[in-house]
């Protein structure tokens, strides 16, 4: 019986010990043909803001076998940014703020499908300095566990072939979007406080969308699991 449940413990820590799956999400700009997907003004970064920011999110399994899911799901976000600094780049500047905030895909119903909170990201945007500095038509947000803090919420069921479970990820994880036809009522690109460098008018852009995230099954579950088969085996003999 003691090397009954000595045997029992060993595989209940093993199972344990199950390596994390890695999950990649994306999707492509301009999904929502009526709009644009991300919006801004100051020190804030927003999706567009429609009653609905439809998106079909695009979830693979590390390069795997599997055929991708695609989620038909609304987007939403909403970031800080804080100015860094500028650094000349052929004739332009490469303007630089840190970001913080979240993002989520919902379901049709309004429910949380898949959330992420970045802490001390990026974003950049290639434009003019001096006395009049502006962003250009592109920019880029990025956030990782290299160097801050990115963590996702997969809200679905278990989907092991997909390297998803339900619970927060355990990284390394990143996310990363890119801007493109940035641009205010006044053309193309955003024009900058000369003091505070955040956009002084509203602006809005197309945007796409990759990241990865890292999940373990609850160990709970592969506990239970692994006593369940245990005894069982030993019923049997």
């Amino acid at each position: 019986m003691i090397r009954n449940l000595m045997t029992c413990a060993a595989l209940v820590a093993a199972a344990t010990a199950v390596p994390a799956s890695a999950a990649f999400f994306s999707f492509a700009s301009d999904a929502d043909e009526a709009s644009w997907t991300f919006a801004g003004q100051g020190a804030t970064v927003t999706d567009a803001g429609d009653a609905f920011d439809p998106q079909v999110l695009l979830v693979d399994d590390n390069n795997g076998p599997a055929f991708p899911l695609l989620l038909a799901v609304e987007f939403e976000a909403d970031f800080s940014i804080g100015y860094l600094g500028s650094v000349p780049f052929g004739g332009k500047f490469i303007h630089s703020y840190s970001l913080d905030g979240t993002f989520f895909f919902l379901d049709g119903s309004g429910a949380p499908v898949l959330g992420c909170s970045i802490e001390d990201g990026v974003l950049t945007s290639v434009g003019n300095g001096g006395a009049n500095p502006t962003w250009g038509s592109t920019a880029t947000i990025q956030g990782s566990d290299d160097y801050g803090s990115v963590q996702y919420h997969w809200y679905g069921p278990d989907m092991p072939a997909f390297g998803l479970y339900t619970g927060d990820s355990v990284g390394l994880d990143d996310a990363a979007f890119t801007l493109t036809v940035l641009h205010s009522d006044t053309g193309s690109g955003v024009n900058l406080g000369s003091t505070s460098m955040l956009p002084t008018l509203k602006w809005d852009s197309e945007g796409s969308y990759s990241g990865s995230a890292f999940f373990v099954p609850a160990p709970g579950a592969i506990g239970l699991a692994g006593i369940a088969g245990l005894l069982l085996a030993h019923r049997r003999r």
